[in-house]
């Protein structure tokens, strides 16, 4: 069974540069939310080992063949959905772009104090600008909750 913790063990422990984006994203800031699948931003030249161990070690399904080299696959492990992007820069609605190699340098680290658990997740500002991707209901929701947070950061200060 697809355990998601043990998921991104293995990203780590394989050194794919990777951020956890999306709802699940999201929720690391504390948004009181529930999403079934996970979207990873993946450094584009860590495309190959992520697909193949996907492929290999964890029998997964993605949507194309590996040597396809598609920005965009899907990976389906058991029951679940996995969205990878494979890009170096991504361009919202409103025409802000964000890198890949900037977003992560900007990622906030969450870590599990009492093990070796890490996720590296946008910075707010870089999620938000990620989440103007698509201009779905729970995409501005995601977003306000977002903002809020900002707003309460900047009253504390």
């Amino acid at each position: 069974m697809f355990d998601p913790i043990q998921f991104i063990r293995g990203l780590n422990k394989k050194g794919i540069r990777y951020l956890l984006i999306g709802r699940h994203a999201v929720i690391q800031y504390g948004a009181p939310l529930f999403s079934m699948d996970y979207d990873f931003w993946v450094h584009p030249e860590d495309r190959e080992k992520l697909l193949k161990w996907i492929e290999d070690d964890l029998e997964g399904e993605i949507s194309h063949a590996i040597e396809e080299k598609k920005p965009i696959y899907t990976a389906y492990i058991d029951d679940y959905k996995i969205d990878l992007f494979f890009v170096r820069k991504m361009t919202n609605l409103n025409g802000e772009s964000l890198t890949f190699d900037l977003c992560y340098k900007n990622s906030l680290i969450k870590a599990d104090p009492n093990s070796k658990f890490y996720i590296p997740i946008p910075a707010i500002e870089d999620l938000i600008k990620l989440k103007k991707m698509g201009n779905r209901p729970k995409d501005l929701e995601d977003i306000e909750y977002l903002k809020s947070i900002l707003i309460k950061e900047g009253q504390k200060k």
